[in-house]
């Protein structure tokens, strides 16, 4: 019984450090999938400020194009004024011009709008770029660290895994299915010290006979309340 309780309790202490190895793991790999998702986000937002910025440079253009259209026509129908032999040409003339003037006033303001407009999404681009730029650069030390870390641990955890299933395989697979079933449901403690006539595993007294069997070494026991196994440690 002292040996089987022996592989198990070995058989605890690789579980747990397996799983302490696991968890630290994930934490590595949860950092680096904070990252890219970070990165993922600023370069999604950095590309929906490209393509607004595109189409505002596109109609910039064209405002410009058909601005310098109306000028043209101004100074095209302003040279025809000394050529004009009836008032009433001249007037209609002089109203054309206005009217073109007017035209070319709202083209201008449209295009100085547009131009604000562009301003301040290009201010927000460089913002947007930097902070890209320094995620990646943090991304970039970090993750080195990272990858560095996760290449260590995993072979840690190799490690561990082939010593488990060396000392598994000396364990009856009756209790070792009880083992891990505890193991898995009461957080890495599927054994439990019995001491003063109690489990510390749970904290609650255990029936004296019960006790008084495991002192004696006759036979595996289990706690009645929270089912663990229980041993009893050697007196320094």
């Amino acid at each position: 019984m002292q040996e089987k309780m022996n592989l198990l309790r070995d058989l605890q202490e690789i579980d747990q450090e397996i799983s302490t190895i696991e968890t630290t793991r994930s934490g590595y790999e949860q950092e680096l999938s904070v990252f890219a998702e970070q990165t993922a986000e600023v370069q999604a937002m950095l590309d929906q400020l490209n393509t607004e910025v595109d189409q505002l440079r596109l109609d910039e253009a064209q405002i410009e194009q058909e601005l310098q259209k109306q000028r043209d026509n101004v100074t095209r129908v302003e040279a025809r004024l000394p050529a004009i032999q009836t008032q009433k040409e001249y007037v209609a003339v002089l109203k054309e011009i206005d009217v073109a003037k007017k035209a070319n006033k709202d083209l201008e303001e449209q295009l100085q709008n547009k131009r604000k407009e562009i301003d301040v999404l290009a201010e927000d681009q460089q913002e947007k770029q930097a902070s890209l730029d320094a995620i990646s650069d943090n991304a970039g030390a970090r993750g080195s660290e990272l990858d560095k870390l996760l290449s260590e641990s995993g072979k840690q955890l190799e490690q561990h895994i082939r010593n488990r299933e060396k000392v598994a395989a000396d364990v009856p697979k009756s209790l070792l299915r009880k083992y891990q079933g505890l193991f898995k449901r009461r957080n890495g403690m599927a054994l439990a010290v019995a001491r003063n006539g109690a489990c510390l595993g749970c904290n609650m007294q255990l029936p004296p006979q019960l006790f008084n069997q495991l002192l004696q070494g006759a036979d595996l026991q289990t706690c009645p309340h929270c089912n663990r196994i229980l041993y009893v440690e050697a007196e320094a």
